[in-house]
């Protein structure tokens, strides 16, 4: 037999193996008393993940807060901020490292505290939001520096209870909603607003809000002392009343009809306890803002159950401009990528995920050029690959291809699987005590969406921080010292095995 057949045949034989290693399945085939296994491509992929066995969730956090305050007491501050914002696991990653990223965005905080003017930061996400989760915290840690209260927008209708507020509404009222159950009522039109749904008014409604007692607010969004409504489509003669605790009833009466975007404020002379809005006419109602009067910043939280995140591009681009510009968004965070895992289960799904997930980041920054962006990656997820429980195969490849995709796109990301200590962690965030994450391997409890949204504040306050250092030294003696720190120390970038746009 002739040698190019002999390499023929052993070529074949590799193929039908390695064909096999990919649809086999991983729990095997049952024939009579015999189990036939063949080892899977996820466990594979699973046996190239490090080791849980040295992930140390205390040691991990301190690490996150160490970093932050390790800075504040350096004694060559310019150097530890050069290591934070390029190499750093916590900080949060900057297209082309540049730490004047945020600076515009920092000018407007400054300005806006005590002037009234409140700067909005809207975080979208999925379940890991659900309940004002993560976001509440992020909203304290920023309230407190930079002035603020409230629990920010709220949609009129919200199905599932958050810890940041009580409310109900009653009355000649219609959700609809772009993400839902089988029963979630669909639009004849895209017009869903930065909430990604709204209440359709056609007669007399009411909304009503209460200070919340729940055990895991925080502090700040209890405090509520303006309240504005983004509505649209309004009637001629649409009218909306506030009754707040026992304060004098404002009232407003939009005398013409109107298709764009409007908003209504009130501003109230104290914290109240407890209001009501009563609406009469018809108006789509995009979303109800319960803020301070003394202006600062809030985050307005949105969280879409089983939404992978690309669904944006399909609202009103005008109604959202509008959205946008009215309620002084600045800041856009995406949180996505754990409800993607599940269909993932090839390099080309990853490409197609990838590819939805920029074609968001291009619509908002059409809807809004004046707000940066933020993608936060998908956290650590557990599932069970041959009998052991361990990170989903090709979730490390997708977070990777989104943080290098969002870096080349102008977008700054926040790596949470990575923050959490990497492969395997979700484990020991289950096992921790108190858990930080629940027995599905997938979400945060309230303590670790604390631990989370405490990481995620102090990264981001870290550039502020830094900003405010700048502004003493001046940007130029800075930017000279840290070329020439870099051209002494000649870094060179880590090699990772992603995805890039062009290669999708």
């Amino acid at each position: 037999m002739r040698q190019s057949k002999v390499l023929l045949f052993l070529l074949s034989v590799f193929l039908i193996l390695f064909a096999v290693w990919f649809v086999f399945p991983s729990k095997g085939v049952q024939i009579g008393d015999l189990k036939l296994r063949f080892p899977s491509y996820e466990a594979y992929l699973a046996d190239l993940q490090d080791s849980t066995a040295e992930v140390d969730v205390d040691s991990v956090l301190l690490a996150v807060q160490a970093s932050y305050e390790m800075i504040a007491g350096s004694t060559d501050t310019l150097r530890y901020y050069y290591d934070y914002i390029t190499s750093n696991p916590n900080r949060v990653c900057l297209p082309d490292d540049d730490y004047t990223f945020f600076d515009s965005l920092f000018v407007d905080m400054a300005v806006a505290v005590g002037s009234g003017r409140t700067v909005r930061i809207l975080h979208y996400g999925d379940s890991q939001l659900e309940m004002d989760r993560i976001s509440a915290v992020l909203r304290q840690d920023l309230q407190e520096r930079f002035g603020g209260s409230g629990p920010g927008m709220v949609p009129m209708i919200q199905r599932i209870p958050t810890v940041s507020l009580s409310q109900s509404a009653s009355g000649s009222l219609t959700r609809y909603a772009m993400v839902g159950d089988s029963l979630t009522k669909k639009a004849a039109h895209k017009r869903y607003g930065p909430l990604t749904q709204f209440t359709d008014v056609s007669g007399n409604g009411t909304f009503t809000f209460t200070r919340t007692k729940n055990r895991y607010s925080q502090e700040l969004v209890k405090s509520i002392s303006k309240v504005s409504v983004l509505l649209g489509q309004n009637s001629a003669g649409f009218e909306m009343t506030l009754k707040c605790d026992t304060l004098p009833v404002q009232n407003t009466v939009l005398d013409s009809a109107k298709a764009g975007v409007s908003m209504v404020s009130w501003t109230l002379p104290c914290d109240v306890e407890r209001g009501t809005i009563s609406f009469s006419g018809k108006a789509e109602i995009y979303g109800i803002m319960l803020d301070g009067k003394d202006g600062g910043v809030t985050v307005d939280n949105v969280a879409l159950r089983g939404c992978a995140g690309f669904i944006f591009s399909s609202i009103n681009p005008q109604v959202m401009k509008e959205s946008f510009d009215k309620t002084d968004t600045r800041l856009i965070i995406m949180q996505f990528g754990g409800n993607a895992m599940p269909g993932i289960a090839s390099r080309k799904a990853i490409s197609s995920y990838v590819r939805k997930i920029v074609m968001q980041f291009d619509y908002f920054k059409k809807v809004a050029p004046q707000a940066r962006l933020m993608f936060i990656g998908p956290a650590d997820m557990c599932k069970s690959v041959d009998g052991n429980l361990m990170t989903w195969p090709l979730l490390p490849q997708l977070n990777d291809s989104l943080k290098v995709n969002c870096l080349k796109n102008g977008v700054a990301y926040w790596d949470t699987f990575n923050v959490m200590g990497g492969p395997g962690s979700m484990k020991k965030w289950v096992s921790h005590n108190p858990p930080l994450a629940g027995p599905d391997h997938i979400h945060f409890t309230h303590k670790g969406a604390l631990e989370i949204g405490n990481a995620l504040a102090w990264s981001f306050l870290l550039y502020h921080d830094f900003y405010k250092l700048r502004q003493e030294l001046s940007d130029e003696a800075v930017g000279r010292y840290l070329r020439d720190l870099r051209d002494s120390l000649n870094p060179r970038p880590a090699v990772h095995d992603t995805l890039t746009m062009t290669e999708l």
